[in-house]
């Protein structure tokens, strides 16, 4: 008959000590080297989320030791999270995007998305974890293998991580009741949903910003070739009876669904359906809506109108984005164009000057009141707009091209 194994006996704690202290300086090391790399990878990708680290204190270092020890008769204990790095983002798609680089970069040898497996009933935290191992030696210290953990988490999955924390595994009143896990339970659905609505926000306005990116493109493309745009060859604006029936199914929407008309405004635009966009638009400013948000409006509504060339109808829509708020760079700078393509050069300059005095940084400003003043033969005032311009982006082509032809005039 088999003799029956004794439990292995803890190490010393003095012992475990030296050793740890021995080896603090080529952990440091190893750390400092996943953070830096981990930092640059992310920063290649233009994410900068907040990163801590640290080195599990030796209180907890041993106390875990001493916790594989007891009752373990057979395998001596690896600590592996003696190393750790969080990386905390305010939105969940930006967790996945930083585990694909983890996982791409790093030697990953254990990957688990915490909270997984939790059914609906029960609270716990959501949490990447990814295991890496570490390139360099981290010193003569026992019952520890070479890795890292890095956790990804959102603002607020990090939040509650920490609380539970400190309610649940630090409380000496033992685990909560119930009653309490109900509540933690109840809290902790109300942070996942936050996490889940912040991101749809996001995404909402990245679609925005993708109608807003389509527009500007096909103005801009119209824009380049602004000089031989002959406003009689659009004619009167008509409709479709498709769009007919579409702009009597706006007028019924309610003021509630803004954000609903405000897509199929853009979408207008973008697919340079100008004659739609602009009737859309007005549905809109008959809403009942914050400044910032009407200056918005007509300033798009005038964009559409410009590229009609309705110059006169633009200008006075962009006088109006510009009287809801007078700090719509855009409406300013769009207004300034539209007096250039009329011929009246005064007024653009007057115009783009302002723009320049709201902001000084605005490259779209000085660019337009350079090409103003190359019409009005203000060679100097343009060049010197040029070089502004190139010391804001050095890359601008336009502003290089119109520099050195004033440079041929003036030379």
């Amino acid at each position: 008959m088999s003799q029956k194994k004794e439990p292995l006996s803890c190490p010393d704690r003095k012992c475990v000590w030296d050793q740890y202290k021995s080896s603090k300086p080529a952990l440091e090391n190893n750390l400092q080297e996943v953070y830096l790399s981990l930092r640059s990878h992310l920063e290649d990708q233009g994410i900068t989320p907040t990163i801590k680290y640290r080195i599990k204190g030796f209180d907890s270092y041993f106390n875990k030791i001493s916790s594989f020890f007891r009752g373990n008769t057979d395998n001596s204990p690896l600590i592996t999270d003696l190393l750790g790095v969080r990386v905390i983002c305010p939105f969940l798609e930006d967790l996945a995007l930083i585990e694909q680089l983890i996982l791409k970069h790093f030697d990953v040898i254990e990957h688990e998305h915490k909270g997984e497996t939790l059914s609906f009933r029960e609270f716990g935290y959501d949490s990447v974890h990814l295991l890496i191992r570490l390139e360099d030696d981290i010193g003569d210290l026992p019952y520890t293998a070479p890795f890292c953990e890095i956790q990804l988490r959102t603002i607020l999955q990090d939040a509650w991580a920490e609380v539970e924390h400190e309610l649940v595994y630090k409380s000496e009143l033992g685990f909560p009741s119930d009653s309490i896990k109900r509540k933690l339970a109840s809290l902790n659905a109300s942070l996942a949903l936050s996490d889940l609505i912040f991101q749809e926000i996001r995404d909402y306005q990245k679609e925005l910003r993708s109608h807003g990116l389509k527009r500007r493109q096909s103005v801009e493309e119209m824009l380049s070739n602004c000089h031989s745009i002959d406003g009689t060859e659009f004619g009167e604006i008509r409709f479709s009876a498709a769009e007919e029936a579409l702009l009597q199914l706006e007028q019924e929407v309610a003021p509630r669904n803004l954000e609903k008309l405000m897509f199929k405004s853009l979408e207008a635009h973008s697919n340079k359906n100008f004659s739609l966009a602009i009737q859309l638009y007005g549905q809109i400013l008959r809403m009942s809506l914050e400044p910032a948000i009407r200056s918005l409006i007509y300033n798009h509504r005038g964009m559409a109108l410009f590229a009609l060339a309705d110059y006169q109808k633009a200008i006075d829509d962009f006088g109006k984005a510009i009287k809801h708020n007078e700090e719509n760079i855009r409406a300013w700078c769009n207004s300034g164009l539209a007096y250039r393509i009329l011929g009246h050069f005064d007024h653009s300059l007057e115009t783009y000057e302002k723009a320049v005095q709201i902001n000084p940084s605005s490259l779209d400003a000085y660019w337009g009141r350079a090409q103003t003043c190359y019409e009005l033969q203000m060679y100097s005032r343009a060049l010197s707009d040029c070089e502004r311009i190139l010391a804001l982006q050095e890359d601008f082509t336009p502003a290089q091209e119109l520099a050195k032809a004033i440079q041929r005039k003036l030379f």
